[in-house]
């Protein structure tokens, strides 16, 4: 009876959702606490074998599930993800734009990047979401459904983040954008929310593993540990349940919102850099003073 009523609650009984970057991290979580609550999944990752094992884990749950390739940086390929989940699992109720890294790029001085490395988080958190929410909300707008697009940022949008401003600044960028198609979107009954990650240890569908991160990560998730109030870092399932919230009818009066999921480091000054500061543009003159 209280499995019944939650449902009511949450109002996910078979909606339809679409989440990008489903193959694992936060995504996945997310794709699989969708599909507990009643929703059927299109599980998109750019690595469709990783999506597939998402979709093997959804269907388990009982509900439909569909898996597919796209790279959300790529017009025509978000245009065929939101056309194939309609005609596999019918009108979008609920999309999770989950797609967001750094990318290729490493960690650096502002006053090194090469344009290139500036466009790479651009494209692939801001950029990204632009294209998503567009071919969302038509479809939604379309078909009739008043739908709920969920946005993944990053803290690092909301605070400073030396060595990768960049990616600080596609995210802050992913905030602002949710705000502003949160209101070009609300007369059609579409709501528009973001969930804003702290530093979360969490395995990313096996891409990587502590000899494949980046140098210096290991070092800078201890630290960052240390640094959160709650004197850990987050788990996948705990921040999915901020997405699943905003995706829900719980939250039927927000839109244009940004929640965060970060332990509470936000609020403090203790939030460590991800990477070294001194510039290689400067080898010549030593650091500052």
């Amino acid at each position: 009876m209280a499995d019944h009523h939650a449902a009511e609650l949450l109002g996910l009984t078979g909606a339809v959702a679409l989440v990008t970057g489903g193959g694992g991290g936060i995504p996945k979580a997310t794709a699989i606490a969708l599909a507990k609550a009643g929703a059927d999944v299109a599980v998109v990752d750019i690595a469709e074998e990783y999506a597939a094992r998402t979709v093997k884990e959804v269907e388990a749950l009982g509900r439909r599930a569909i898996a597919l390739g796209a790279d959300v940086r790529v017009p025509e390929q978000v245009r065929a993800m939101v056309e194939e989940t309609r005609t596999g699992l019918g009108p979008i109720t609920v999309a999770v734009n989950g797609v967001g890294s750094l990318g290729a790029t490493t960690p650096k001085s502002f006053l090194d990047y090469d344009l290139a490395e500036w466009n790479g988080p651009i494209e692939l958190n801001l950029t990204s979401a632009m294209l998503c929410m567009q071919a969302e909300a038509l479809a939604m707008i379309r078909d009739g459904v008043p739908g709920r697009i969920v946005n993944f940022g990053s803290t690092s949008g909301v605070t400073a983040a030396p060595s990768v401003s960049h990616y600080g600044a596609a995210n802050a960028g992913v905030l602002h954008l949710t705000r502003s198609v949160a209101l070009e979107l609300a007369p059609y009954g579409i709501r528009v929310n973001c969930v804003v990650p702290g530093t979360h240890d969490i395995d990313r569908a096996g891409r990587e593993t502590p000899t494949s991160r980046r140098p210096g990560q290991a070092e800078f998730m201890r630290k960052a540990a240390e640094a959160t109030p709650q004197g850990r870092l987050g788990g996948a399932e705990e921040t999915a349940g901020v997405a699943v919230f905003l995706a829900s009818d719980l939250s039927s009066y927000m839109t244009g919102h940004s929640v965060v999921s970060d332990g509470g480091i936000t609020h403090t000054t203790r939030r460590p850099a991800v990477g070294a500061l001194k510039p290689a543009a400067l080898s010549d003159i030593g650091s500052p003073s």
